[in-house]
C-alpha cells in the first residue's frame, strides 16, 4: 500500500515527482514518500535546505492534483556523518513528513564507532526510518561492521523503523537481522529506494527477504491502511 523511500530528479532519480506518483498508482500504492538526498551527499545531487521547500511547494500541487487517489509525502534521506551528526538541523528535519537516515560514507569505520554513529540516528526524535542500515551494496561494497544487536535493541526502544531494502543491491536489513528486529518488537518496513519506474517492480526481492525471516504483515509498516500510517 505504500512505498516511504524513494528518489525523484530533485537529487539522483531519473523521473519527475510527476511522473514517479503517475508510476505509483498504475500499481495500486495509496502513499508514497519523496526521500531525496541531504545536501552533503554531492555524488547524488542533494539538496539544499532551500530546495527542499521548493520540493515541499511542488508536493503540495501535486498532492491537489491528486486528492484521495495518492498520498505524497515529503522527506528526506539524511546522510548520518561520520561523526554521527544528521545534514540538517533538528528545526528542519522536523518540518518533514517523514525522515530516513542512513550510512552511505565512512563505512569502514571500527565496529565500534559506526555503531556508535547510527546509534544517534536511531535515537535522534526526528528520525523515523533507518535506510538500508549497513550499507551495503552487492556485489561491490561489505555493509559496515556494526553490531546489530545493540541497534535494533535501540531500535525497539525508540519506536524508529528498520528499512528492508527491496533493491537486489542492497537487500538489506538480510533475513537474519529481520528476524531479530521482530522477535524484539522493532517495527520495520519494506522499500524499493526506487531512482526509475521499474525500480518501483523489485518490491518482491523486498518481500522474499521478509518471508524469510517469517515475518507478518502486522509487522511491516507499509501493510497498514494510511490512516494508521499517518498516525504514527
Amino acid at each position: 500500500k505504500s512505498n516511504l523511500h524513494m528518489h525523484s530528479t530533485y537529487s539522483d532519480g531519473k523521473l519527475s515527482m510527476l511522473d514517479m506518483a503517475k508510476a505509483a498508482i498504475k500499481r495500486g500504492l495509496k502513499v508514497i514518500v519523496f526521500s531525496d538526498h541531504s545536501v552533503s551527499l554531492g555524488v547524488a545531487n542533494g539538496l539544499s535546505i532551500e530546495r527542499h521547500k521548493q520540493q515541499a511547494a511542488e508536493i503540495k500541487k501535486l498532492q491537489k492534483q491528486f486528492g484521495d487517489e495518492l498520498i505524497i509525502l515529503h522527506s528526506s534521506e539524511v546522510e548520518i556523518k561520520a561523526d554521527g551528526s544528521l545534514d540538517y538541523p533538528d528545526d528542519f528535519l522536523a518540518s518533514l513528513d517523514i525522515v530516513v537516515a542512513s550510512l552511505h560514507s565512512s563505512l569502514r569505520q571500527p565496529r565500534e564507532k559506526i555503531t556508535e554513529r547510527l546509534l544517534q540516528a536511531v535515537n535522534n526524535p526526528h528520525v523515523d526510518i533507518i535506510g538500508h542500515p549497513t550499507g551495503r551494496e552487492i556485489p561491490d561494497r561489505e555493509g559496515a561492521d556494526l553490531d546489530m544487536e545493540v541497534i535494533l535493541q535501540a531500535a525497539a526502544k525508540s519506536g524508529v523503523a528498520m528499512e528492508i531494502s527491496a533493491s537486489p543491491y542492497r537487500l538489506d536489513l538480510d533475513d537474519m537481522h529481520a528476524r531479530r528486529a521482530r522477535e524484539l518488537g522493532v517495527l520495520l518496513t519494506i522499500n524499493t529506494d526506487a531512482h526509475s519506474e521499474g525500480d518501483l517492480d523489485l518490491l518482491h526481492y523486498g518481500v522474499a527477504i521478509a518471508r524469510r525471516a517469517w515475518l507478518e504483515p502486522k509487522d511491516v509498516i507499509n501493510t497498514w491502511t494510511a490512516k494508521k500510517l499517518m498516525d504514527w
